[in-house]
């Protein structure tokens, strides 16, 4: 039977009947009374409740016909029976031991107001009692009176009560939860309401961030440091299983409660049930009522603590929703920034490394001027890498992506991992045969599985372990949803996880974010994962973080499966030299410094050009001169129509003409290589004559591009 209400520590033990040796030494008889006996018999036989005298053997030697009647047996059944058989035979052996502390400090008093007592009728039915116990002697035998009345009706009034309180209780706790952002305040709310509504002194929420995370406690209440230490450590345990396949709290056994009690001085818990907070894909916390004294829990206790715990993670899922909102919001307001502030400077530097380029051959008999300008050169190199990384970030940078086999790629960069990180660095690599190729630009995935392997490193200065790990994985619409992740649909996962001093929770929700670091002055730009996301995500793919201070972090890459393999060219490595033309080709670019370098390279490659500040006199040349070769464009142009625009137009005008396209950054690029045959050029600002004459060459010596299909949608 359950026993829902307190009991005080100097009452007997709940479910029990008093104990029969309840005797108190109260003061010997007096003068022997010369009342009528007959009157004292009709007192005790018409007395409304069951009274019942037992001596300090626990024997039964006097019964009322209201016990008759209350319990199912005859008086003369009753009278000489132990005490016990009117108790539930699982509280009899508490009963006996209780029974013998209570006689050396009987006392006349009421029992059964706080305490959940049950009696035992003849046919086996139980049914809640309350009790009033009066000792005395009788001669020199030590005596005590129960009188025991049955209060199912009254339990079950209260019982109505108490669910419709608990009821109003979780309403105003789910209004509380709905209204307030203050997680704080909710998880002591809760804490609040399991101790007012439950009856019981303790009361904790913890949390974790995810699985296989610890637990770190939310709110308390009534529990002291040690108790709650070792509450929390039994956690991991009960919220092992996903969540959701907790369906009902928890209630502590005996050994369990001693555990959780750990080292404390406080008294143990007498009584302690714990239920999993709900979570989307892991179990985040646990809600943990404990009380001092005995104590059980009814359906309508747990019923009330599951309520709790689901307005608990509605909660703390309602938070973490909004975290990746925000977080989201504010990588996409910095992306926003550092593209336009990379592109400007990606103009800036191609106007300064084009100069420089043209000057280095007229310094070249001036050694002091040459190595100036070398010198200008490597500085605008750095600084062209720099925007490179913040293009990454902002996710405009021109990307060539091509089917990459995963296995091979990592087994190849664990080998050199292995000779350049250090002996202290042992690296692993874990890739099943099988793996479906991906489909990204090979060169920005060596570049952001190197930067978080470097990164890796300089987390475990004493050494450790780095792994590199890939598996294939299927992403549905939930993980989409949860994790403002991808499209779903088929996956590789790259893994890369170390077993360095990790990163708290603060530092991890800044990871991402540009210059952002927390190595020393000098040793850190804070940009290396600021690329490793800005690719991911311009890859149709999706990143996370895993990391514990003291643990290490594991960063995963999800990149889509390549569905096509090898459908997209793979540009050739180019030959050392390179070589121009005669060729006409226009040139359209906005800049006008950046205009003047362009033009500059191509005469001196030999090329007749003819230029353009815009499209519509670019298309107005294109009309008037039919021996145009080659379209050289910046892709953003100022005015309504940009450089995919314009050349669609130009193609219309021109089907045979060539195009190659030249920005800082190149949001439009990918769609545009679909919508062109795939064989339009896209050249990167700054860039390089060699690089300029290469490409111009591959443009003009491929075979003409055919006549231009219709532009896909603007929202496909």
């Amino acid at each position: 039977m359950e026993h829902p209400d307190p009991a005080p520590a100097a009452a007997a033990p709940p479910d029990t009947l008093p104990p029969a040796a309840d005797a108190a030494p109260v003061a010997p008889a007096g003068p022997a009374s010369h009342a009528d006996p007959q009157l004292f018999e009709q007192i005790f036989q018409s007395a409304s409740d069951a009274l019942l005298v037992v001596d300090d053997q626990g024997l039964i030697r006097l019964a009322n016909r209201q016990s008759e009647i209350l319990f199912g047996h005859r008086v003369d059944e009753l009278v000489g029976r132990p005490i016990e058989h009117l108790i539930p035979p699982r509280f009899r052996d508490d009963h006996r031991r209780h029974r013998s502390v209570y006689a050396a400090r009987p006392e006349s008093r009421p029992m059964g107001m706080n305490l959940a007592l049950w009696a035992q009728r003849a046919d086996g039915h139980e049914f809640p009692v309350e009790i009033g116990l009066s000792p005395f002697r009788h001669g020199a035998t030590a005596m005590v009176c129960a009188a025991i009345r049955d209060v199912s009706d009254l339990r079950r009034t209260q019982d109505l009560l108490a669910r419709a309180r608990q009821s109003n209780a979780v309403a105003d706790f789910g209004r509380l939860a709905l209204a307030s952002k203050d997680l704080d305040l909710i998880q002591q709310e809760a804490c609040r309401l399991v101790g007012r509504h439950l009856g019981v002194g303790c009361a904790l929420v913890a949390r974790r961030e995810h699985a296989g995370a610890p637990f770190q406690i939310g709110a308390s209440l009534g529990f002291d440091d040690d108790m709650r230490t070792a509450i929390v450590s039994r956690l991991d345990g009960y919220c092992a299983t996903p969540a959701g396949s907790t369906d009902q709290p928890v209630v502590l056994g005996e050994s369990e409660r001693d555990d959780a009690g750990g080292e404390s001085a406080e008294p143990p818990l007498q009584g302690a049930m714990l239920c999993a907070i709900p979570g989307e894909d892991f179990c985040p916390g646990a809600l943990v009522a404990g009380a001092r004294h005995t104590r059980s829990f009814t359906r309508d206790d747990a019923n009330f603590l599951q309520a709790l715990a689901n307005i608990l993670g509605a909660a703390l899922q309602r938070e973490r929703t909004e975290q990746q909102l925000f977080q989201a919001q504010r990588l996409e307001a910095l992306g926003q920034l550092t593209g336009g502030v990379a592109h400007d400077f990606n103009n800036l530097l191609t106007v300064v490394s084009g100069n420089l380029q043209i000057l280095e051959e007229r310094v070249a008999v001036d050694a002091l001027s040459a190595r100036l300008v070398k010198a200008a050169l490597r500085a605008t190199g750095r600084g062209a890498d720099l925007t490179r990384k913040l293009l990454a970030f902002s996710r405009r940078q021109t990307l060539q992506p091509r089917a990459i086999e995963v296995r091979q790629l990592l087994v190849w960069l664990a080998d050199i991992l292995r000779r350049t990180l250090g002996a202290h660095i042992d690296v692993q690599a874990r890739v099943g045969d099988g793996l479906p190729s991906i489909k990204a630009d090979p060169g920005m995935l060596d570049t952001a599985l190197l930067n978080l392997a470097v990164n890796a490193r300089d987390a475990m200065p004493d050494g450790g372990l780095l792994t590199l790990e890939a598996r294939a994985e299927v992403l549905d619409a939930g993980f989409a949803a949860r994790e403002d992740g991808p499209a779903p649909g088929r996956y590789v996962m790259i893994a890369v996880t170390d077993t360095g001093t990790g990163m708290p929770p603060d530092v991890r929700a800044r990871a991402f974010e540009p210059f952002f670091t927390t190595k020393e002055s000098g040793k850190g730009s804070g940009l290396g994962l600021s690329l490793v996301y800005g690719f991911v995500k311009q890859s149709g793919g999706h990143i996370q973080v895993q990391s514990e201070p003291g643990v290490g972090t594991s960063i995963r890459l999800y990149l889509p499966t390549d569905e096509q393999a090898g459908a997209h060219r793979v540009a050739g490595h180019a030959d050392a030299g390179y070589r121009g033309g005669n060729e006409t080709i226009l040139v359209v670019e906005d800049d006008e410094g950046v205009r003047e370098v362009a033009v500059a390279f191509l005469r001196r490659l030999g090329y007749r050009v003819l230029q353009a500040p815009d499209a519509p006199h670019a298309l107005a040349l294109l009309e008037r001169e039919r021996d145009i070769d080659l379209l050289f464009s910046d892709i953003v142009l100022r005015g309504d129509v940009n450089g995919p625009a314009l050349a669609r137009e130009a193609l219309a005008l021109r089907p045979g003409l060539r195009v190659v396209f030249a920005s800082g950054y190149a949001p439009d690029a990918l769609p545009l290589r679909e919508a062109l045959d795939r064989r339009v050029e896209l050249l990167s600002k700054p860039y390089r004559i060699d690089q300029l004459a290469r490409m111009l060459r591959r443009a003009l010596d491929e075979a003409p591009l055919a006549e231009p299909r219709e532009p896909p949608p603007a929202d496909s």
